[in-house]
């Protein structure tokens, strides 16, 4: 494995060995930017992607480069509101980020939720877009840890009350992602439970 971390990630098993990153490719060989090479036979790249709307014409009225922006509530056209873009927000849950958004947008087609006005949507879809303006194009609308507040805010207007709170989901997130940096090669087998209001680990 070739990552742009300090190597070795500790927690990993010691049967997968660790590289620095690529810097190019020969044949069957792999150079590192350490100066090491060794041979593989396949390559997998495992490095995310970008999401190309390129399909969208010009009359959407959408900027799409790196992210789609304006967007209403990190999803909704403000001009064209029945027209969604879904899960394009970052660190996210994208399960309950999905199942939020699409609970939204149902209510907003069957005429439920009764959205702000045109020049409203359009004000605070550029504003949650400057929210973090220092941050690359494509991290605008990285949540993390508010993105359990935001869930809030799209249950409350569906009159959703969840079964599970969302705080309790935010400290779920949290933990897992701590234990995921400290034991990257054994938290996936740990499992949580629900006690009181609050996820603890069995471990």
């Amino acid at each position: 494995m070739g990552h742009r971390k300090e190597v070795p990630l500790n927690g990993l098993p010691h049967s997968l060995l660790q590289y620095p990153a690529p810097s190019h490719f020969s044949h069957h060989t792999v150079h590192f930017t350490d100066g090491q090479n060794a041979e593989f036979d396949v390559v997998i790249f495992a490095t995310g992607y970008d999401t190309n709307l390129h399909f969208l014409d010009e009359s959407c009225d959408i900027e799409t480069k790196d992210i789609p922006r304006p967007l209403y509530r990190y999803f909704l056209h403000p001009k064209y509101p029945t027209m969604a873009l879904f899960n394009q927000c970052f660190l996210i849950a994208p399960f309950p980020l999905c199942e939020y958004q699409a609970m939204y947008f149902r209510d907003v087609i069957m005429g439920r939720i009764d959205l702000p006005s045109e020049p409203e949507r359009m004000a605070a879809a550029y504003r949650d877009f400057e929210r973090y303006p220092d941050r690359p194009l494509k991290y605008r609308y990285a949540l993390h840890l508010d993105q359990f507040p935001y869930y809030d805010e799209l249950a409350t207007e569906c009159g959703f009350v969840p079964k599970v709170s969302n705080s309790a989901l935010a400290g779920l997130y949290d933990a897992v992602a701590k234990q995921r940096g400290s034991k990257p090669g054994e938290y996936r087998e740990w499992e949580h439970e629900l006690k009181d209001g609050v996820f603890v680990c069995n471990v």
